[in-house]
């Protein structure tokens, strides 16, 4: 199934002039020297609503947007990392899509976030996809390609799909209570995720889990 990603050069076009747009991929690794934080769109940055197209829409959580400026302030790489299966049903495009995306990089710019790192998404949920969730093929990719160190980040999810991603590229788990986390919580708690779930914290939203970052 396809895919489509925004990497460093894409990203930058589409945020607000700063002067990280200046740096290279290697003089922002040296000024962001802290782990990677990824982080899930859907469920986590914004509420959740199926193949979102427009602005009025695209909702972000309470404290989200404010999470996202924390992180970046406080040092740490920074990606977004998430699933579009409708676009495989011909519910959504990729146009709509980076259209959103280049209204939530707007977003981040007027919080005072002045990069980010990447952006990559998958088109499907098949299993036959070697993007789609829960394979690690997009943190894969984030590494090999773009050069944005991904050893000791960590993922931050709204279900447990996206824990059991993060567990198998190494990075840590976070679950945050919005999004479809209620929808999963019997799940994430049952036995046979007994060791996933020692593994995986849980903040109730993402600027909790700012908030707590050192």
């Amino acid at each position: 199934m396809a895919f489509n990603m925004w990497g460093e050069s894409d990203t930058k076009e589409k945020q607000q002039s700063s002067a990280d747009s200046l740096l290279s991929r290697k003089q922002l690794n040296e000024k962001y020297t802290k782990p990677l934080i990824a982080i899930d769109r859907d469920g986590v940055l914004i509420e959740c609503h199926d193949n979102i197209k427009t602005k009025e829409r695209f909702i972000p959580i309470e404290g989200s947007l404010l999470a996202i400026s924390t992180i970046r302030a406080k040092g740490y790489k920074l990606a977004i990392i998430f699933d579009q299966p409708g676009i495989s049903k011909n519910e959504l495009t990729i146009a709509q899509v980076e259209e959103m995306n280049a209204h939530m990089l707007e977003l981040f710019g007027e919080v005072g976030c002045p990069s980010i790192d990447g952006m990559l998404y998958n088109t499907s949920e098949s299993r036959d996809d070697p993007w789609s969730k829960p394979k690690p093929s997009m943190f894969y990719r984030l590494r090999d390609e773009f050069d944005v160190p991904i050893k000791g980040g960590y993922y931050v999810g709204d279900r447990l799909v996206d824990a059991k991603m993060a567990d198998k590229a190494k990075l840590k788990p976070i679950l945050v209570k919005t999004g479809k986390y209620l929808e999963d919580e019997k799940k994430i708690n049952s036995f046979s995720n007994k060791s996933l779930k020692k593994k995986t914290k849980v903040f109730n939203n993402l600027l909790e889990f700012a908030k707590a970052l050192p």
